[in-house]
């Protein structure tokens, strides 16, 4: 048993001695990361899951006094790259440990001076492996942020296949870390990413007090009532989000409410996060953008704006506030009798610990896409047998070769003295950094108030002449070079147009026929 100040002798003050102790999470998972385990890690949000592997993998790294980059840490959204690179850097620095990210925003990176610790996207992480792998040659541990956000999707599936080419690049063998607050079936999942794994879990929950309410007015006089003075509202769409915002301005005042969605521009968001964090009084109505572990600042209680779209979702939104106390407080909004009782009994089950299963479907279009990123990266071409390395246990063979049949038939690939090799056409869109990501792309236009020059977000085109943005209604003045120039509209309330998107990746249109999934239309969040 490792006792926890020797154990983490050059780290522990840096990332625990202002508390003196570690929280339960901590005392399960250090151990594991210090013996070198693969592990999942299932624990609430804010409850140090993250120092949990980041301190004892500090403390690796130190003794063995090794350079380059030495930890790889995935975050599903650019948002939390950089969330977790401000709650980190300061410390880090403190240590003498390098860091730095990695994102579409971000785009440098010099392989011949690498840091020790690497925060990126799985996209990013993607382009990076194509162009730089000498850069991961001594690389000795992998954290998997909030896995459950990507998992059983095209983000989830490429990030399998990119671990796996990991395992080629590397010289050494490194640790994988999955980390979230919610996940049915920890075996599952970690079977995935993870090979040989433990599956580290705290049971320890936080009790639930909820209150149904009918109304935003029923919810601020609630709110009065028992003097809350920090609220976190959830919507599970973005255009929910704008209008449940203007009924909140109508109560609260509009200097005390604030949005956060992923089309509001950074500088947007990030000024509504600080609000919640220097406020003392104030409302944030936000999409799943909050869900997860961006720092917000302490919140007095949830608010449920819209039935959530899953238990695991409620857990993951209840899990944001009154992270101080041992009970959470929690609003729910329902619109009629039906959505009462489903509540209800959501409610009835995240006290009782269920979170419900989900069946797991590989995405075909992933295979497209890596074809594409590793013969991108490999201009001299790749056997058969490297490929089936790459998607054994993740597709049949039968379908890896109707892939690449049809890629051929297509002119995308080529087979030359028994190597697959790219064609100009995939190396052309390789070079314009187009093979990194499936993500399926949404026309867009950029949002610029005429009065203050600023950008305030972005809308899909084309939209009503009078919109919500950012919790505001604005009239479009006049639209120029791909953008939107807009002033503050008089109207009370107006309905910003957000489309669906397709469930599959953005390759799927490279598939074969019968490979391809039906369009099952999802919400943007």
């Amino acid at each position: 048993m490792y006792s926890d100040k020797r154990s983490l002798r050059r780290t522990w003050i840096t990332f625990f001695g202002r508390y003196g102790r570690l929280l339960p999470i901590q005392s399960l998972t250090i151990p594991v990361v210090l013996d070198r385990k693969n592990a999942i890690i299932v624990s609430a949000t804010a409850s140090g899951k993250t120092e949990a592997v980041i301190a004892p993998l500090i403390e690796r790294n130190l003794k063995e006094e090794s350079d380059g980059m030495a930890i790889l840490y995935i975050s599903p959204t650019k948002a939390l790259v950089n969330d977790m690179y401000d709650r980190l850097k300061g410390q880090l620095d403190e240590l003498g440990v390098s860091i730095s990210i990695k994102t579409g925003d971000t785009p440098r990176f010099n392989p011949n001076k690498s840091p020790n610790i690497m925060i990126t996207t799985p996209e990013s992480f993607d382009s990076l492996i194509c162009r730089h792998p000498n850069s991961f040659k001594k690389i000795k541990a992998v954290i998997l942020d909030e896995i459950h956000i990507i998992d059983n999707t095209y983000r989830g599936d490429q990030l399998r296949l990119l671990l796996k080419r990991l395992k080629y690049i590397s010289d050494t063998y490194f640790n994988i870390y999955a980390l979230s607050a919610t996940v049915a079936c920890p075996e599952d999942v970690g079977s995935r990413y993870l090979g040989d794994f433990e599956i580290i879990t705290d049971r320890d929950k936080r009790d639930i007090e909820y209150t149904l309410v009918e109304s935003a007015k029923e919810l601020f006089d609630c709110v009065r009532r028992e003097n809350i003075k920090k609220l976190l509202i959830f919507c599970n769409k973005r255009v929910t989000v704008e209008v449940f915002s203007r009924e909140c301005i109508d109560l609260w005042g509009l200097n005390c409410v604030v949005v956060h969605h992923g089309s509001l521009s950074k500088s947007i968001r990030d000024e509504s996060e600080k609000f919640m964090k220097d406020a003392h009084y104030g409302v944030c109505v936000a999409t799943m953008t909050l869900e997860i572990g961006i720092d917000i600042g302490d919140i007095d209680a949830i608010v449920l704006a819209e039935v959530p779209w899953s238990i695991s979702s409620l857990l993951q939104r209840i899990g944001r506030g009154s992270r101080r106390m041992q009970r959470n407080r929690v609003f729910a909004l329902y619109g009629s009798g039906d959505e009462r009782m489903l509540l209800e009994g959501m409610f009835h089950a995240a006290m009782t610990g269920y979170i419900e299963p989900v069946d797991y479907s590989h995405d075909p279009s992933v295979v497209v896409q890596q074809v594409f990123s590793m013969l991108y990266a490999s201009p001299n071409g790749l056997t058969d047998g490297y490929f089936r390395n790459i998607f054994e246990e993740f597709c049949p063979d039968e379908e890896l070769q109707d892939i690449l049949t049809h890629l051929v038939n297509s002119e995308w690939i080529e087979k030359t003295y028994e190597k697959w090799c790219a064609t100009t056409k995939l190396m052309d869109l390789g070079e314009k950094g187009e093979v990194h990501s499936n993500i399926p792309s949404n026309k867009v236009v950029k949002v610029i108030d005429v009065n203050s020059k600023q950008m305030i977000g972005e809308v899909q085109y084309p939209i009503d002449e009078i919109f919500v943005l950012g919790g505001r209604v604005w009239l479009i003045v006049r639209e120029s070079f791909g953008k939107l120039y807009v002033k503050p509209a008089k109207a009370r309330i107006a309905t910003a147009k957000f489309k669906s998107h397709v469930s599959e990746g953005a390759f799927c249109y490279l598939l074969p026929v019968h490979l391809s999934k039906s369009e099952t239309l999802s919400v943007v969040n």
